[in-house]
């Protein structure tokens, strides 16, 4: 009963071969959508034989029920908008761009069933969207020849001189929808059959028939979405057709819109039905209908009801896969399959434009379909783009599709994304659709700069990527000179299996959103800066039309209540809970609409987060003036934003902690850099254009941001590292309670730490300059950078601390325990001025805060025992050091300037020696672990020289028992000989040569206590053996010598140990002249006789005279040498 009936069947048409059946065809369809308005089940009664379908039913036209309001309805209200796809895609973002077709399943039919018939029409829109395609019945008598010439003007001029026009230039003649009595009578029979098989509901043929074939999802009006991202301009509009189907076909995915009613009962569960009649057969066409209708539904069977002039003659039931094998309607299931692919091929391979409208169209009887590129025949550059009723919804269903796929977290579409949205910008007026233009710049704005990239985490990698992004894209505007504007296809080729349309199909390649961060950043910015610029216009506008019709409305008085004194902003609550308020009185600007309030909250949040990338890059590249004009943007956009929603500041505190952590960097790293500030102040004040103008916005948000201090600019090297200290703890309060990843609060700590001890060695240092340049400061002024030093350093190690990280501790404790000592030096220099400088309890009271806090940081690293032998070695021996000439620097100054008058000489002899081991305890000298070794070996030889001194001194001058003096002098003799061998290793020969001659005067002065001949020649033989390896330090010391005058009135060091070296000489040998000269022995004459010449020869010596120290060394040495001679004899005789 359809009007396929009437049509011409073209005579080439095959038959289904044989062996082939419906279950070659692979096709599935899943319901995406069903109306509210379609009842979950329903009665239908079979009619009886003879009933008259031309007597209406009681019920008909009614719409008591469900059903009875869905037959009618179906049966009456059949006609679809022109905009049905669009609607329909609209309604699936997620499926736009995936599908091969959006349409309506009559639209699909008559697609297939064209080359099939010569006699059919076909006019259709036709436009594209990433892959798929969307076609819309267009009805040229209906939008064209029948409205006012003042709609559609610029298509109808190009169908008056282009389509309308045979070959001889004549007018065609345009079929229009057949509206005769006898289309009417038929569908009038065909609404009374459904209302009849509503009737009796409770008769013994009765079935109960579902009309869901499938179980859906919920409608698309009922589905949730995550609308954080930004918000849906536009809501979704109600679907124009009772089923939305997701098909598949082959290898052809579809969504389409389809009325057909569908019952379905316990024996047949799903079922279609017609209705035939009986002197009409079935031809092709009518076939063809029936069975794609099945197929779309996924309806197994259909039920046939067969009438001759109204009186039921008959019901047939016949399964889907049967209707290609009927009498009179045979035709190859697969032969449709490969028009299919022919059409979609050609549609493709030439509707390649996103956002251009394409006009299918095949007259009557004609040969070929004709495809038109209207937007480039007679839409760009002749009419506004507005005059052509397409281009809004397709621009809005282009933001849309390109807002689902942005929402979906899909790295890999980001190419088409901003296709999507550059083409959207391109079909929308931003004046008279601002809200998505702004939504479409703040997504392409995310493309460039996604808020990943705060964790450095910007694109895929190439690994990653898939063909999706490039298979079917649409052409980009570089392909306009292959594009035609009118393509044809005949008839014949579309049937032709052998003539696919596979090798047309045009795969161009999207490009990848690449560049540097720096190039990417700009490309967000200028996409931030219009979309701002849109909400400015619509709030100017709205304000414009607002004044132009502004009208008082009196409003009665409540003589109960009082007068409000002011109007309240209006609220709108956010579906997460937060208000969006229209007006912030503390900013200048006011938005009058929540969309606005929101949008420019999140461009302000996307701004903030571009320009800390462009800090981070260009702190990368040591341009700090830049980078920290980027921060100064990045805090100042971050507050206007929580100035507009105050609640969005709590959810991106992770952003403003990443801020705060870049900023503390820039300004640690201007803290230390001390030259190149003209050329970093001139990049500070520099700014672009689109810079300029969101920071005009920002400013007319919030005039001074609370956070000003970070990204003031200071060549102060204190204030610097003040504000970058206070940067991070900020960053790090910020995210305390927070899920952020551990490492990254461990960085930041260490960050923090760190800065904290910068800052606490500048105020040292500074303390330090002070001391050693000799013009003390005041007392107080000194003890104030004194405690904040201090102050640092311990909050420093608490940084450390709260992230176990061991060697920054023991370094802070080394730093803190330097300034003691700094401070303990600062009381020496006040000591010294003093006429009797003795040392104070304060110097001690420091230098044991010092000991302290290098205790501490030895416990901190703990024992080298237990951690592998490469662990926090270095560190470990620098504290070590620093403890080490804490404790000599202490002994030093204790047994230099004794403080006599408040402790007796012994105790202070006692803390001297206690000091002064311990010193020695953390001195390394061994060569396998020591680092700096010479320096540690001279340090052990000083302290052995010091304690061998202290203990000479004591053994000269205490009234002390001999018991105890024999010890002074061997625990001296043994110091004697520890610091003469570490200053040879060291080659340290003038204090090697001042311990020999101070072990020389020990011996002389035990020499004085001896009584007997013997025991004294025994002391002066080993008196004169020092002598002897004296002449070892004096080899080099003669080498090392400069052989110039010297001046006589300044004698040097080595000369005056020459002089005491050349009497200790003339002194021993004396006294061996006159201890021989008592011996009553013979064989001692020629001794005797030795000695008084190697003693007439060191008193006749001509070096005296000599100048030159070189000199005098080489006339020692070599008469040492001849002092050599005498070794044996004096062994001999002193044995």
């Amino acid at each position: 009963m359809d009007a396929c009936d009437t049509m011409e069947v073209c005579e080439n048409m095959d038959v289904v071969p044989k062996g082939r059946s419906l279950s070659d065809i692979k096709s599935t369809a899943i319901v995406k959508y069903t109306s509210a308005s379609i009842p979950l089940s329903t009665g239908f009664s079979q009619l009886q034989l003879n009933t008259n379908l031309n007597v209406p039913p009681s019920n008909w036209l009614r719409s008591s029920s469900g059903m009875e309001r869905y037959i009618r309805d179906y049966t009456w209200r059949r006609e679809h908008s022109e905009f049905s796809s669009i609607r329909m895609a609209n309604n699936f973002p997620d499926l736009t761009g995936e599908v091969d077709v959006v349409s309506g399943s009559q639209n699909i039919k008559k697609l297939l069933k064209m080359p099939l018939c010569k006699s059919s029409h076909v006019s259709m829109m036709v436009h594209r969207i990433g892959k798929t395609l969307l076609l819309d019945e267009f009805d040229i008598h209906k939008l064209l020849l029948r409205n006012q010439e003042e709609e559609w003007t610029w298509l109808r001029h190009f169908f008056y001189d282009i389509v309308a026009k045979d070959m001889q230039g004549k007018m065609k003649c345009i079929p229009r929808r057949s509206k005769s009595r006898n289309t009417l009578e038929k569908r009038n029979m065909y609404s009374k059959f459904l209302y009849h098989s509503l009737v009796a509901t409770c008769n013994q043929n009765e079935l109960v028939w579902q009309t869901r074939p499938t179980s859906s999802p919920p409608p698309a009006e009922t589905r949730t979405e995550s609308l954080d991202l930004v918000p849906d301009p536009l809501p979704k509009s109600e679907s124009e057709f009772d089923r939305e189907i997701l098909w598949k076909f082959e290898d052809i995915h579809m969504l389409i819109g389809t009325d057909l009613p569908i019952f379905g009962g316990t024996t047949h569960p799903c079922v279609s039905l017609r209705l035939r009649d009986s002197a009409t057969p079935i031809n092709v066409l009518t076939g063809l209908d029936y069975w794609l209708d099945n197929l779309m539904c996924n309806v197994p069977e259909v039920a046939m009801c067969f009438h001759l002039n109204g009186i039921v003659q008959k019901y047939e039931l016949i399964k889907t896969e049967d209707i290609p094998n009927l009498d009179d309607c045979k035709f190859d299931p697969q032969l449709i399959t490969d028009i299919a692919r022919n059409i979609l091929s050609f549609l493709k391979s030439n509707a390649t434009k996103e956002g251009h409208t394409y006009w299918l169209y095949k007259d009557v009887d004609d040969d070929v379909v004709k495809l038109y590129d209207l937007t480039a025949l007679c839409g760009e550059g002749k009419t506004d783009r507005c005059q052509n009723p397409f281009t809004v919804p397709v621009g809005i269903l282009l933001y849309r599709v390109a807002r689902n796929m942005r929402q979906s977290a899909d790295r890999k579409s980001m190419a088409t994304i901003r296709e999507l949205l550059e083409n959207s910008l391109l079909l929308l007026d931003e004046d008279k659709h601002s809200q998505v233009c702004t939504s479409a710049h703040y997504l392409l704005s995310d493309l460039y700069v996604p808020d990943c990239s705060v964790h450095d985490v910007w694109s895929i990698s190439s690994s990653e990527m898939t063909t999706d992004d490039t298979e079917d894209s649409p052409m980009s505007d570089d392909d306009d000179s292959d594009v035609r504007t009118e393509i044809s296809v005949g008839m014949n080729d579309l049937v032709n299996k052998s003539c696919l349309y596979n090798h047309m199909t045009k795969s161009v390649k999207s490009h990848p959103i690449a560049g540097t961060v720096e190039e990417r950043c700009h490309d967000a910015l200028k996409h931030i800066r219009k979309g701002l610029d849109c909400i400015l216009k619509e709030k100017a506008e709205s304000n414009t039309r607002k004044s132009s019709s502004i009208v008082e409305e009196q409003v009665p008085c409540n003589q109960s209540q009082a007068i409000p004194l002011h109007y309240q902003p209006l609220k709108t609550t956010h579906k997460g809970g937060y208000s969006l308020e229209l007006m912030s009185h503390k900013a200048g600007l006011t938005l009058n609409k929540p969309w606005q309030c929101l949008s420019s909250s999140l461009l302000m949040r996307k701004s903030s987060m571009t320009f800390f990338a462009l800090a981070k890059a260009h702190l990368s590249a040591q341009k700090y003036g830049n980078a920290l004009k980027y921060i100064r943007f990045a805090v100042h956009c971050f507050e206007a934003m929580s100035s507009l929603i105050p609640q969005k500041a709590k959810e991106n505190q992770e952003l403003l902690s990443l801020v705060l952590e870049v900023a503390g960097d820039i300004r640690l790293v201007m803290g230390r850099i001390s030259n190149g500030f003209e050329d970093h102040s001139r990049d500070y004040d520099k700014m672009s254009e689109d810079e300029a103008a969101i920071l005009h916005t920002a400013q007319s948000v919030i005039t001074v941001p609370e956070l000003a201090w970070v990204y003031v600019w200071t060549l102060s090297m204190e204030q610097n590292l003040m504000d970058s200290s206070r940067c991070y703890e900020r960053a790090l309060h910020l995210i305390k309670d927070r899920k952020v990843e551990k490492e990254a609060k461990i960085l930041l700590a260490k960050r923090y730490g760190n800065s904290l001890n910068e800052l606490g060695v500048l105020y040292m240092n500074q303390a330090q300059v002070f001391l050693q340049s000799g013009t003390m400061l005041p007392l107080d002024k000194i003890e104030e950078l004194w405690e904040n030093s201090e102050k640092c350093f311990t909050k420093g190690i608490e940084a450390f601390c709260s992230v176990a990280d061991q060697a920054n501790q023991a370094l802070l404790h080394s730093n803190r325990g330097r300034l003691m000592r700094l401070c303990a030096r600062c009381y020496t220099h006040i000591t010294m001025q003093k006429d009797r400088p003795e040392f104070s309890a304060k110097e001690r009271q420091y230098y044991f805060k010092a000991i302290d806090c290098y205790q501490r940081a030895l416990d901190v690293l703990g024992s080298s025992e237990r951690l592998r032998p490469d662990q926090f070695h270095d560190i470990r021996e620098s504290v070590k050091w620093d403890l080490s000439s804490t404790y000599f620097n202490m002994a030093m100054m204790l047994q230099d300037y004794a403080p006599l008058s408040t402790h007796p000489q012994e105790e202070i002899e006692k803390q001297v020696t206690d000091l002064m081991n311990k010193s020695l305890k953390y001195c390394t000298t061994d060569e396998r672990q020591g680092r700096d070794l010479t320096l540690q070996q001279y340090r052990a030889a000083t302290i052995n020289h010091r304690l061998a001194s202290l203990y000479h001194n004591s053994y000269r001058n205490q009234e002390i028992n001999d018991q105890k003096r024999r010890h002074l002098r061997q625990l001296a003799e043994h110091h004697y000989d520890r610091a003469m061998r570490h200053f040879l290793s060291v080659e340290a020969f003038s204090d090697l040569l001042r311990v020999e001659l101070e072990r020389v005067a020990m011996l002389e002065l035990f020499y004085q206590s001896q009584s007997s001949s013997k025991g004294k020649l025994r002391c002066l033989h080993s008196v004169f053996l020092i002598l002897l390896s004296c002449r070892d330090a004096i080899v080099p010391l003669c080498s090392q010598a400069d052989g110039g005058s010297e001046e006589k009135s300044e004698p040097s060091e080595e000369s005056n140990l020459y002089f005491i070296l050349l009497s200790r000489i003339q002194f021993v040998l004396l006294q061996l002249i006159k201890t021989y000269s008592t011996l009553q022995k013979r064989h001692c004459e020629n001794t005797l006789k030795d000695l008084k010449r190697f003693y007439a020869q060191s008193l006749q010596s001509e070096t005296e005279k000599v100048d030159c120290l070189k000199e005098r060394w080489k006339w020692v040495a070599d008469f040492l040498s001849e002092l050599v001679s005498l070794r044996d004899q004096l062994a001999r005789e002193a044995a």
